[in-house]
């Protein structure tokens, strides 16, 4: 792991694109909780316009992805994940049936996680991991591949 004040220092400067790209979607709020770090998003499902939440333990980041996984809004035990949709623009989905986002960018889908992926190598090799698949590199960019597949998603599970 890297020291937590790299990790630290990397949110700081990618925070402020965090917040703007929040912003401009309206009933989407992000917080970062320092002491773990940890993102927490809550938002609205763009297609049923129910309540989401979405958290990333980002402890490593930039070194090794966030882990990002779906929360209760309610604070109850079991979270709803959202149900898998594609597009004429993309096809597939980055909501796996095992209810883990299936990205290189989310460190929950790799094996070594007990993720479905082990074939994208070391999680240190994360920006070049899983060709063909969803690329993000930064906090932001890793939201706007969740806005957009859950903009294709017809609803939760």
């Amino acid at each position: 792991m890297i020291p937590t004040v790299v990790t630290s220092a990397v949110i700081t400067a990618e925070l402020p694109a965090v917040h703007a790209w929040a912003a401009r979607r309206p009933g989407w709020t992000v917080c970062i909780e320092d002491a773990q770090p940890m993102l927490v998003l809550d938002a609205v499902h763009p297609v049923t316009g129910k309540s989401v939440r979405i958290t990333a333990d980002l402890s490593g980041y930039p070194a090794v992805p966030p882990a990002w996984r779906f929360a209760d809004p309610a604070g109850g035990p079991s979270a709803p994940f959202p149900q898998a949709g594609s597009s004429g623009v993309v096809t597939g989905s980055i909501f796996h049936s095992n209810r883990v986002i299936c990205a290189p960018w989310n460190r929950l889908a790799y094996a070594e996680h007990s993720g479905p992926h082990g074939d994208w190598g070391a999680l240190t090799n994360w920006k070049s991991a899983g060709e063909g698949y969803t690329k993000a590199d930064t906090i932001a960019d890793m939201l706007s591949q969740i806005y957009l597949h859950l903009s294709m998603s017809p609803g939760m599970s």
